[in-house]
């Protein structure tokens, strides 16, 4: 399966070279600027011999620089890994140092005082800081080249990097093409950030098909009226997000059709969609179509998609997470007693190749069925009428706000604190919906004088070594963990423990 990046972004759907492509945080370019900087860059990373299938890091948050990068990398045959500026420094150090990436891009004004040989910024500028060592070439396939790393919560402490190669994103991008109905004058709302594989929704689809993407960054995104705006100006028409997301405007009087009269269609994925966001989104735009996804970063994007129609919100208290993607198959793995839920495996070419260097988890993940990639997910469903429905997860991840989340990570963090006995995180949901992140603590013993100021200093001392998303919402001491008849922690009576307190 062939697909020219290149030719199929400029030479096809950028004709309109005047057009804009990408309204960044920073500024916004045309089809024909892009087309010129993706070829200044390329230029750069000929001169300096990055070799294909050596990773290149990519830092920054919203800038239009971001997607010139993810281009031109793509184009170049060099994976590439984001690194947005939300997260803590400390991981973006760990990152470099578990790639071994010799080569940064800086789409902003960062100061990015890291270890890495080259830096090269957004004004095409290349500081060298010493001479890189090119040793550790991850993929090299003329056929299928790694496109890019994505790296999530792992639960040893340490983030997982999915490689997602070319014929995952190919699988991808002509699933959008036959089964969307997305056209070059759609305008796409980009709100996820480029280190959330959601990110690549609008992204990719644009490229394909000469479209608009809007970047939208933290900042605008606490402002709705400033964000409102944007979108009116622009005339967007594609509203992609999680649910948590578009919940927070939903009480804005000017979150409505009669203002942003252009947008007619809203795609979720991340998390579970509540039947009452549907509701109320249908009221305030009785014309647009209202999309469900799912898909872990391991299965490029997403992997299902349905309609959100009257009929089913009308028919189904948990709403299905839609049908399989076309050249896809997902198998329900159930076990025991179950009669029909069990773990959500996911089979096509749009699964990962695994993660980077974790044979031990490459293992239990990954595997073949019918001579095509398969994962399990970890997640939990069942088929009802040919549709999927999402029950939760089998094991200490979680989806928060649309991030997946390895309590364990954070389990990890705090253990190492000097003053930490134990800790165990527990998610406290409402229906299959996490609503916080609560993080049980046993003191040392002599550090019994910190109680009063528990919660402050724990923040404070992991606030740089996780993601803001990552920190708990809550911190208790105990002075023991509850079991259950198999002596292991029980975290629904911890969970327990915590609403009898709060209520």
């Amino acid at each position: 399966m062939k697909y020219n990046f290149y030719k199929n972004s400029f030479e096809e759907t950028g004709k309109n070279k005047d057009k804009i492509v990408i309204s960044g945080s920073d500024k916004d370019i045309t089809w024909e600027q892009l087309k010129l900087k993706v070829q200044q860059l390329k230029e750069i990373l000929k001169k300096i011999k990055v070799p294909q299938g050596h990773p290149v890091i990519i830092y920054g948050h919203k800038e239009h620089f971001f997607t010139v990068a993810i281009l031109t990398l793509i184009n170049s045959n060099i994976p590439y890994i984001p690194v947005d500026k939300i997260y803590p420094f400390e991981r973006l150090k760990k990152i470099a140092d578990i790639t071994g990436s010799q080569i940064i891009i800086n789409c902003g004004e960062y100061n990015l005082n890291i270890d890495i040989p080259i830096e090269i910024d957004y004004n095409f500028k290349v500081k060298k800081n010493k001479e890189p060592c090119y040793s550790n070439k991850i993929y090299v396939d003329s056929c299928d080249p790694l496109r890019y790393i994505m790296f999530t919560s792992g639960s040893t402490g340490e983030p997982k990097g999915v490689q997602i190669n070319n014929s995952s994103i190919l699988s991808f991008i002509h699933w959008i093409k036959k089964d969307y109905h997305f056209t070059a004058n759609d305008v796409f709302m980009n709100q996820s950030p480029f280190t959330f594989d959601v990110s690549l929704y609008d992204l990719l689809s644009a490229m394909m098909l000469g479209a608009t993407v809007l970047l939208i960054d933290t900042e605008i995104s606490k402002l709705p009226d400033k964000l409102f705006k944007k979108l009116r100006d622009y005339h967007c028409s594609i509203w992609t997000s999680t649910p948590s997301f578009v919940y927070l405007y939903l009480r804005e009087k000017d979150f409505i059709s009669n203002y942003l009269s252009k947008l007619k269609t809203f795609l979720f994925a991340g998390e579970d969609i509540p039947p009452r966001t549907v509701k109320i989104l249908k009221e305030k735009f009785p014309d647009a179509k209202i999309y469900n996804a799912y898909g872990p970063t391991e299965a490029t994007v997403t992997t299902t998609l349905i309609e959100i129609t009257d009929d089913i919100l009308n028919n189904y208290q948990l709403l299905p997470i839609g049908y399989p993607k076309r050249d896809s198959e997902i198998l329900i793995d159930i076990q025991g007693d179950e009669k029909k839920t069990g773990e959500i495996l996911i089979i096509g070419d749009h699964v990962s190749t695994g993660y980077f260097k974790n044979d031990d988890l490459n293992k239990k993940k990954f595997f073949t069925h019918m001579g095509k990639r398969g994962f399990r997910t970890g997640d939990l469903g069942y088929y009802e009428n040919g549709m999927i429905f999402f029950t939760g997860r089998n094991d200490d991840q979680v989806k928060f706000h649309g991030y997946r989340i390895e309590l364990g990570e954070i389990n990890t963090v705090i253990r190492n604190l000097d003053f930490i006995e134990d800790a165990v995180t527990v998610p406290l949901k409402r229906g299959n919906e996490v609503k916080r992140i609560i993080t049980f603590v046993i003191i040392k013993q002599e550090y019994e004088n910190i109680k009063s100021d528990l919660k402050n200093k724990i923040i404070h001392d992991i606030i740089n070594k996780v993601p803001p998303y990552m920190i708990p919402g809550d911190i208790k001491c105990v002075k023991i963990f509850p079991v259950n008849i198999n002596h292991k922690i029980d975290k629904l009576k911890l969970a327990e423990m915590y609403r009898s307190n709060i209520n």
